[in-house]
C-alpha cells in the first residue's frame, strides 16, 4: 500500500492542505454559476466537487485514476443526490469530450508527470478558462536526502519550488499566473470544513500507519515544506 492507496482506504476527503476551509476560500475568488463547466481533476473521495455542485449549482465532471477514490466518490454524490459526472481516468491523458471553463486541482500534479499533465488540461480548457492548482512548493535550501525521502513516501514525481511552478504553467501555455500564499488558522476549522472519512473494511490498520507518518513528516518538514495556489489563466 502506497500514500494514496491509504487515503482511497480510508475514504478521506479533504486530504489536500488546507482541506475544505481552503477550497472554500479559492473559490470566493471565482466567478462561477449556473453556467459555469467544472472539471475537478484528481477529485478523490469528491468532496470538492460535491461543495461546488451543491454551492454553485453549475456543471461539475470529476475525474480520478484511482478506481477506489471514484467508487467513494460516487457513492458520495448518489447519496447527497448530486449529478456530478464522475470518472476513472488518468489526467495525463484526459479524453473528455467537453470543454470547461475552470479546472480545479488540489495537490494533484505533483504525483503525476507534470508537463503532461497540464498539456492534457489546457486541451480541454476553454480560450478564457482558468486552472485552479494548489500545490506543495518546496524551499530551495532542502537538501537532497530530505527531498528524496519525501518523494519516496508520497510518490511525488517532482517537488518544485514556487518559482520552478510558474515556469511549468508558462511553459505549459498559461499566459498570466497569479500566486497566493494561503494562512489558514486550524482553530478556526468548522465541523463542516473538517476532514471526512469513508473507511474501507480491509487494510485499515495498515492505511492508519501510513496516515500517522504523513502526519508526523508534515510536522517535521513544516518549516521547508508550504504550499501555494496557483490561479492560470490562458
Amino acid at each position: 500500500m502506497n500514500y494514496l492507496d491509504s487515503l482511497a482506504n480510508l475514504g478521506v476527503g479533504g486530504a489536500h492542505p488546507g482541506g475544505l476551509q481552503l477550497t472554500k476560500a479559492m473559490l470566493k475568488r471565482e466567478q462561477i454559476g449556473p453556467e459555469t463547466f467544472v472539471l475537478d481533476i484528481g477529485c478523490g473521495t469528491g468532496q470538492t466537487a460535491a461543495f461546488i455542485a451543491e454551492n454553485y449549482s453549475c456543471s461539475v465532471t470529476a475525474v480520478d485514476n484511482h478506481p477506489l477514490m471514484i467508487e467513494k466518490a460516487l457513492k458520495r454524490f448518489k447519496d447527497r443526490n448530486l449529478p456530478v459526472t464522475a470518472i476513472c481516468l488518468d489526467i495525463e491523458k484526459l479524453k473528455l469530450d467537453q470543454q470547461f471553463d475552470m479546472i480545479v486541482a488540489e495537490s494533484v500534479l505533483a504525483f503525476t508527470d507534470i508537463s503532461l499533465s497540464l498539456a492534457s488540461a489546457i486541451q480541454v480548457l476553454r480560450p478564457s478558462g482558468r486552472l485552479l492548482a494548489v500545490e506543495i512548493v518546496v524551499d530551495s535550501s532542502m537538501s537532497e536526502t530530505d527531498r528524496a525521502l519525501i518523494m519516496s513516501f508520497y510518490g511525488f514525481r517532482k517537488l518544485l519550488t514556487e518559482a520552478e511552478w510558474k515556469d511549468r504553467f508558462f511553459q505549459a501555455g498559461f499566459k498570466q499566473i497569479e500566486v497566493d500564499q494561503p494562512i489558514i488558522d486550524p482553530s478556526s476549522i468548522s465541523l463542516d470544513d473538517a476532514q471526512d472519512f469513508h473507511f474501507s473494511k480491509s487494510k485499515l490498520e495498515e492505511a492508519l500507519n501510513l496516515l500517522q507518518e504523513h502526519q508526523e513528516l508534515t510536522q517535521a518538514y513544516e518549516d521547508i515544506l508550504h504550499y501555494r495556489i496557483f490561479r492560470c489563466s490562458r
